[in-house]
């Protein structure tokens, strides 16, 4: 089977049902293609194992093991997938949804750090995936800034989980045996760096290190060696936040519970996401309350008062002045349409009946047909 020549794929190859555009991504597992559909208007992502996995053992079976992940965990933050096979020299590929949007490793690149507000809207976004698939016993394992793409202009989510090759679906679905480490170390937790206790605590230790990074603008462990990092994240305890950054505490105590050693204490994922939703939506409306300084007050619209009696035809509504609800200066109060109005037709007062006994009899006011009354206003004479 691995004797087989590699297929050699450029854009225009054709990949089951899709033609590769260009290649916008390459990792440790396969490399990703842009890819239109032959027949339908679907543009994809066409995910392609390297040639040189194929005699590793196990490998193939995680990029199956992907596409059936993405398959079964419905929810917007993770990518759909349309379709898996293998190429003719039996290498597997998935065609999944094209994400548009920029990693987080990017945003970080760009702007070194986030906003208190950002990081902890972050957090609950992707504790939020992360509850969907703990669940179901399936622990990522790799979480870093470049397997999360923000997607800000998505209507169904702001942000997706990606690569998932290398989850663990629970303690029957190991690919790799205890003692080999799957990740990328500067996010690891303590009990992946050993290999021992792979579980759901694991994807909140590697999210505590991103949001340390994002508020910071560096992890909380780094070295220059393999072994330096990996000794502290085992017994060193990160420089507290709130003295390298502006973050209330509630999110910086959030933090550094998620980056616990003991991975029995940390949160899980729905703490983490009702934790982290609060303090977003905190300091969201903190800063909607800043005051604006300088700015002329605004008059207030008069308040429109309700009378007892009937309103008249005559009588003006009462208009609330769009430029003070811009600026929150004015009540909102009810509007009282005009009511339709006809004149009492069939009762005529007892002075103008004399007056009008030595003029033209008056005539009922009819509608010229049955289509043209109006319920309630004006009724057509009963017959007979």
């Amino acid at each position: 089977m691995t004797s087989e020549p590699a297929t050699e794929l450029g854009p225009n190859s054709v990949v089951g049902s899709y033609r590769l555009v260009k290649e916008i991504g390459r990792g440790g597992m396969g490399t990703v293609y842009e890819a239109r559909h032959v027949v339908l208007p679907r543009r994809a992502a066409v995910k392609v194992m390297h040639g040189e996995l194929r005699k590793q053992p196990g490998m193939a079976t995680r990029v199956v093991q992907e596409a059936a992940i993405l398959e079964d965990i419905r929810h917007p933050g993770i990518v759909r997938v349309y379709e898996c096979n293998l190429l003719p020299d039996h290498r597997p590929w998935i065609a999944m949804e094209l994400i548009d949007g920029e990693t987080l490793a990017t945003r970080l690149v760009q702007r070194t750090a986030l906003s208190p507000a950002e990081v902890a809207t972050l957090l609950a976004e992707v504790a939020d995936v992360l509850s969907a698939v703990h669940v179901r016993g399936i622990v990522h394992r790799d979480l870093k800034p470049d397997n999360l793409i923000l997607t800000p202009r998505d209507r169904d989510f702001p942000l997706r989980v990606i690569d998932w090759g290398v989850a663990r679906l629970g303690p029957i679905g190991r690919l790799t045996l205890d003692g080999l480490t799957p990740g990328t170390p500067i996010y690891m937790s303590p009990e992946q760096a050993t290999g021992r206790n792979i579980a759901a605590p694991c994807d909140i230790y590697s999210l505590g290190v991103i949001a340390y990074e994002a508020l910071t603008g560096h992890p909380p462990f780094d070295g220059r060696t393999l072994a330096e990092v990996v000794c502290m994240h085992l017994a060193s305890e990160p420089a507290p936040l709130q003295d390298l950054c502006g973050a209330p505490q509630d999110l910086c105590e959030l933090v550094h519970r998620m980056l616990e050693k003991d991975p029995s204490v940390r949160p899980g994922s729905i703490e983490v996401r009702q934790l982290a939703r609060a303090i977003a939506i905190e300091l969201a409306a903190s800063y909607e309350s800043i005051e604006v300084e300088g700015a002329e007050p605004r008059p207030r619209a008069q308040r429109l008062h309700r009378h007892a009696g009937v309103i008249g035809p005559t009588e003006e509504v009462g208009i609330v002045d769009p430029e003070a609800l811009e600026f929150g200066v004015t009540e909102l109060v009810p509007t009282i349409r005009k009511p339709r109005w006809t004149p009492d037709i069939g009762f005529i007062p007892g002075e103008v009946a004399a007056e009008q006994k030595t003029r033209a009899p008056i005539k009922a006011v009819v509608p010229k047909g049955l289509t043209d009354a109006v319920s309630g206003e004006i009724r057509p004479p009963k017959r007979g």
